[in-house]
């Protein structure tokens, strides 16, 4: 009876201190005094970086090649050659003896790159050293009578989350100019003038105003962790870094992916970068759901190039690639960084996942071209899924490359099919669907008959920029 009454004591007594206790805390974290406080004010910080941070400003002839999106003079009848092309922009000396780091858009056209550094009333014409438009980074340099001050780099992989940054712009008719803002958000990819596969920006709110692009993007210890590049204006197809106004969405290019490439520029004036020789393109649930794939991620291999390492390799279409050099690839716009810092030469442990088994291959890591040709355009067609098609000609097949016309060319596609839904677009070569071969437009319309509804196919397109796989369902 006694050990009952005490049992039943017991548990009424530890029910007791439960509802005693509150569900959760008020006030102040248990942690708040750990956390570090926002400085008092920047002041001594933005007299710590002020004297490195230059004035950059361009005047010459526009390129013959200007670069995708941008807009040239404006008259149909004459060159965009033939217009001066003038632009402002920010830098920062990172060598007493006058080099200095800025955007590649700042000076992107040949023309007379003039300097103006803080304190002194000297305009310096500087030699451009390099340039490295995938990037969007460039060096030059001025010859100064003094050493110049310089700005310390940082370590941009130590940045967190909602820490202090500072930009820091040098504007021709207004001066210096510091925005303070936190760290939004790391490794972002953003469609910018002249983005590419290696973008893995540092988001900010802290400002980057017309003029800043180039210039540093600090933290509380003065270091340069970053470098201004571009903003997010309402209204622009894109992202840019000359214009524009500024909601608090800023992107810099992080100063460690800068570091190797800095070296090389002021080596050889040039970047020298891996290639492996695939397109590929990210594993989407319904492409796991098509393959039977065990996880959604990898790079899926779409197309491999004639005559690169990837070919002599033996990688093949529908391979998967799970693991390069010992990394797994979580998303496949991380491979394009690894193989481009790979150096050429290198024989490289590739893990791919095909039919169902992992298959190892060792690509010898080739030099990536500074200019890619792009495959010749197509010119394609569409049914039952929403498509009009139409079979491929000779003149068509003599334009892709093929020996004799194969596949259909999408005509046109019906809003809100199938085969919309799939992104199958207007000028697509539909070259297989369900991993079978669409050699005409007979075989097409078989493959399209004997779809079943519910069910996810891949489809094999043909693009100008190389094929890549779609998934198809019926609903």
């Amino acid at each position: 009876m006694n050990r009952l009454f005490s049992l039943v004591f017991f548990v009424l007594s530890f029910a007791s201190i439960l509802q005693a206790q509150p569900l959760f805390q008020e006030g102040a974290s248990t942690k708040s005094s750990k956390l570090p406080q926002s400085p008092a004010d920047f002041s001594e910080l933005a007299d710590h970086v002020a004297h490195a941070v230059v004035n950059i400003s361009f005047e010459g002839g526009v390129d013959d090649e200007p670069e995708e999106g941008e807009e040239g003079g404006g008259h149909p009848l004459i060159p965009d050659k033939l217009f001066p092309q003038r632009s402002l922009g920010s830098g920062f000396i990172i060598h007493p003896d006058g080099y200095i780091v800025t955007n590649n858009h700042v000076i992107a056209a040949s023309g007379k790159v003039s300097v103006r550094i803080p304190d002194d009333k000297t305009e310096y014409e500087a030699k451009v050293i390099g340039t490295d438009a995938k990037t969007d980074l460039a060096l030059i340099r001025i010859e100064a009578s003094r050493p110049l001050d310089v700005l310390p780099l940082g370590d941009s992989d130590d940045l967190r989350i909602g820490e202090w940054v500072l930009a820091v712009g040098n504007q021709f008719q207004l001066g210096q100019t510091f925005t303070a803002g936190i760290v939004s958000a790391k490794a972002r990819r953003v469609p910018t003038r002249s983005s590419g596969p290696y973008d893995q920006f540092i988001q900010t709110d802290a400002s980057i105003n017309p003029g800043s692009s180039g210039g540093p993007l600090i933290n509380t210890q003065g270091e340069v962790v970053g470098i201004n590049t571009a903003i997010f204006s309402p209204g622009r197809q894109q992202f840019g870094g000359g214009s524009g106004f500024n909601i608090g969405i800023g992107f810099a290019i992080p100063i460690n992916m800068a570091k190797d490439i800095l070296v090389q520029l002021r080596k050889t004036g040039k970047v020298t970068r891996g290639l492996l020789g695939v397109i590929i393109q990210g594993v989407t649930p319904d492409i796991r759901e098509a393959m039977d794939l065990p996880e959604a991620k990898g790079a899926l291999v779409a197309d491999v190039l004639e005559n690169t390492p990837a070919e002599r390799a033996g990688f093949r279409r529908e391979d998967v690639i799970v693991r390069f050099r010992g990394v797994e690839i979580e998303d496949h716009d991380d491979l394009p960084l690894m193989v481009a810092k790979t150096p050429v030469g290198t024989v490289a442990d590739v893990i791919v996942l095909r039919g169902g088994k992992f298959v190892t291959l060792q690509p010898k890591i080739g030099t990536l071209p500074e200019k890619i040709q792009p495959k010749k355009n197509e010119k394609p067609e569409p049914d039952k899924v929403g498509l009009i098609v139409e079979e491929s000609t000779t003149r068509i097949a003599k334009v892709l490359g093929q020996s004799k016309p194969f596949g259909v060319i999408i005509e046109s596609v019906e809003p809100g099919s199938a085969a919309e839904k799939a992104g199958l677009s207007r000028g697509d070569v539909i070259e297989e669907i369900d991993r079978k071969p669409v050699s005409d437009f007979a075989a097409y319309r078989e493959l399209i008959d004997s779809l079943k509804k519910n069910r996810p196919v891949m489809v094999l397109v043909r693009r100008k920029e190389g094929t890549r796989f779609l998934t198809l369902k019926l609903q």
